[in-house]
């Protein structure tokens, strides 16, 4: 179980240390630096221990009356597990925070790994689970961490009374202390005086402090297409500004506490204008807030990020760019062709096809493209490609020159169309390929030299499921050249068990989980309530599915009963065949189970207790839903969830559901046909998403 990390201050405040060897001396040192005024009793005490400043010391054994008055923490250190026990019951039943020494389940709190330098403390605990593991990232932190830290934090802290004395409010205090501590850290050192003043006297004054907007380009497609300065950028802003086409992972990057604003601005759709989104991010700005204006692509590729930059510093806002990967290139190398290729086009050529200043919105010199021997790449322009293609055969190019329109990156219709020049414009309608879409020219555009694993390439699958799942699924999807997005995300909210879980301990039944959510929800419950997994060996457990199974080992029990069908109605069939009549069998599961399972077991004979130990709650939705190719369900309660938040299961996808009870849920909720995977698993759903794709490409 997880422990809440908290900071307090032990300055002054008595501890107390039950035991005078090693290991209370191990933890004492790790006190000292805290100010801490500790008192150690024990018969024996170290001299290495003893010679430490400011202990007290009591050769003697432990008495309750140690415990008066109440120390700020108690520590039993000694080697009688016996004592050691005695004294946590005694500190908790007094609510003084006890630490037994590797003992757990005796603890009220733990000793994080430690990592400090002056006033920056980092603890890191793994809730008892690995001290290894702790022992790992604490090297990990300290290696990041930079000389001197402690002496400028201490800087800092003193310009604190003149900083809050003037400048009185909050964020900008902060934005301006942020500036410092960036400088320190640039230097390596606090800055001289002169240099704190110099940097001062450069800083905008309370009334005239602002933030800043970077400009970010989002590449075109998923979201780890973001440079690693973007996504540093977007990982600290305050607010986050973004376009169409991005990847909604890219925003789960932004901080919880960002402001999310989408003013997109696509052709044919009414949305925010330039001028409104200048203000918008100038606002922002003003207001003291670390901006990101996230845009697909590059913002200075047709990306009018010029105008955003020239309109941010005539406000005298500090502002940047930060390139991305641009549709010309990046949509191209998707559908596997090189915009260059030796021998074949030694020249890239990207052109608007969007002018507002000419008769047919092509720019002034269009015709001399068609004498150019290198690619050339048209951007927003599929309402004009007949007319491109007619200008260009005209002006000399030739009408079999290779060439394609691709639709794809984070675009609503993902497509690809290859045709000779002339026939271009036909064969695009034909696939009724929508913008945005880039339309390439040249001998490149016969080359095809995308990844031949990527089987479902040109797929989008919407995904809904608890983060552990979902990523298992994206994964393998994206390793398949699908375009996965996570539409409706859950959360696991854990609820009150309404039995006493020590009666496990006590009477002899079945428990059987259904999920991998269900294992891992209740043995948090049981390391809450101090009971040990291994107090269960009487028990016999089902589970439904492998990963339920595996699910199961990680706490050292391995599942007496798992059908080979993993279904609710086979998992009964089975469980009626092995159990005895008068054991008790416990579902332990989600509240909004199907009733299959416990109505065939009463009807069987069997006393059965249904006990919801969680249910699903959505995290966030993609708002609106994209077109999608597939859509994924993998619970009964993941359904009910997308029904609530889209109003409807949407006609367009083949949806998915990862087993036969998610399936009845789904088949209550649309008519259409819907496939079932035959394995309830990540892995299962991805199959079951190749097997069907078979019937169009047998060849995969």
């Amino acid at each position: 179980m997880p422990y809440f990390p908290m900071f307090i201050n032990l300055k002054n405040k008595p501890v107390l240390i039950v035991g005078g060897g090693v290991v209370a001396l191990r933890k004492l040192q790790k006190l000292t630096p805290y100010g801490a005024v500790p008192t150690v009793v024990a018969p024996h005490i170290l001299p290495e221990l003893a010679a430490l400043p400011g202990v007290k010391l009591c050769k003697r054994h432990f008495s309750v009356l140690d415990l008066r008055p109440h120390p700020m923490m108690v520590i039993a250190a000694t080697d009688n597990k016996e004592t050691n026990r005695r004294i946590s019951v005694l500190c908790q039943k007094r609510r003084i925070p006890v630490n037994v020494a590797d003992d757990p389940a005796l603890c009220s709190f733990l000793f994080p790994a430690l990592v400090q330098q002056g006033s920056f403390s980092a603890g890191i605990s793994t809730g008892g689970a690995s001290p290894a593991a702790a022992a790992y990232f604490k090297e990990r932190l300290r290696e990041l961490l930079p000389e001197g830290l402690d002496r400028l934090l201490f800087w800092l802290e003193s310009l604190r009374p003149a900083l809050k004395a003037s400048i009185p409010e909050q964020h900008k205090r902060a934005a301006v202390f942020r500036r410092l501590f960036d400088a320190g850290m640039t230097k390596g050192a606090p800055l001289t005086d002169e240099e704190t003043d110099r940097y001062m006297a450069d800083t905008p004054s309370a009334s005239a402090l602002s933030g800043s907007v970077a400009l970010v380009g989002a590449g075109c497609g998923r979201a780890d297409l973001i440079t690693v300065r973007g996504l540093r950028l977007l990982q600290q802003c305050q607010a986050v500004v973004y376009d169409d086409l991005i990847d909604p992972a890219l925003l789960n990057a932004a901080p919880e506490s960002a402001i999310r604003l989408y003013m997109g601005k696509r052709s044919g759709i009414h949305a925010a204008s330039q001028t409104e989104i200048n203000q918008k991010l100038i606002g922002l700005a003003r207001s003291g807030l670390r901006v990101v204006r996230l845009k697909g692509g590059d913002p200075y590729l047709f990306g009018r990020g010029g105008e955003e930059i020239l309109a941010l510093k005539e406000a005298g806002i500090p502002c940047q760019e930060v390139p991305g990967i641009p549709s010309a290139i990046g949509i191209a190398a998707e559908a596997g062709i090189p915009v260059t290729h030796r021998g074949i086009s030694r020249s890239l050529h990207i052109i608007t096809a969007h002018t507002a200043d000419t008769p047919d919105g092509l720019p002034a010199d269009f015709d001399t493209l068609a004498k150019l021997s290198g690619t050339l790449v048209f951007l927003m322009g599929l309402e004009r490609l007949p007319v491109i293609a007619t200008r260009l055969a005209a002006a000399g190019k030739d009408k079999n020159t290779p060439s394609a329109v691709i639709s794809g990156g984070n675009a609503p219709n993902p497509v690809q169309v290859r045709a000779p020049l002339s026939q271009l414009a036909q064969a695009a309608k034909n696939a009724h390929v929508s913008a945005p879409a880039i339309i390439l020219i040249g001998d490149v555009a016969a080359m095809d030299l995308s990844a031949p694993s990527c089987r479902l390439r040109g797929l989008r699958i919407g995904i809904t499921g608890t983060q552990e799942i979902a990523k298992k699924q994206m994964n393998a999807l994206q390793a398949l050249g699908a375009e996965a997005v996570w539409v409706l995300r859950f959360g696991i909210r854990e609820l009150p068990l309404k039995t006493d879980l020590r009666m496990l301990t006590e009477q002899s039944c079945w428990m059987v989980f259904t999920s991998a959510n269900g294992v891992r929800t209740f043995f948090r419950q049981l390391a809450q309530k101090n009971i040990c997994p291994h107090s269960l060996r009487t028990q016999k457990f089902a589970v439904i599915g492998a990963a339920t199974g595996a699910a199961l080992m990680q706490y050292g029990i391995h599942a007496d009963l798992c059908p080979d069908c993993f279904t609710s109605e086979a998992l009964a069939v089975e469980l009626t065949a092995a159990a005895k009549r008068e054991e008790p069998i416990l579902l332990l599961r989600s509240e909004t189970a199907s009733p299959v399972l416990p109505e065939m077991l009463r009807k069987a004979g069997f006393a059965v207790k249904d006990i919801p130990i969680y249910s699903l709650e959505s995290d966030a939705c993609v708002n609106p839903l994209p077109k999608l190719d597939y859509l994924t369900f993998s619970s009964a309660g993941g359904v009910k969830l997308f029904a609530e938040k889209y109003g409807a299961i949407p006609t367009g996808p083949r949806c998915i559901c990862i087993g036969s009870v998610t399936a009845q849920t789904l088949s209550q909720y649309t008519d259409d046909p819907f496939l079932t995977s035959v394995e309830i698993s990540a892995e299962g759903i991805v199959e079951t998403i190749l097997h069907d794709q078979r019937r169009f490409y047998p060849e995969m």
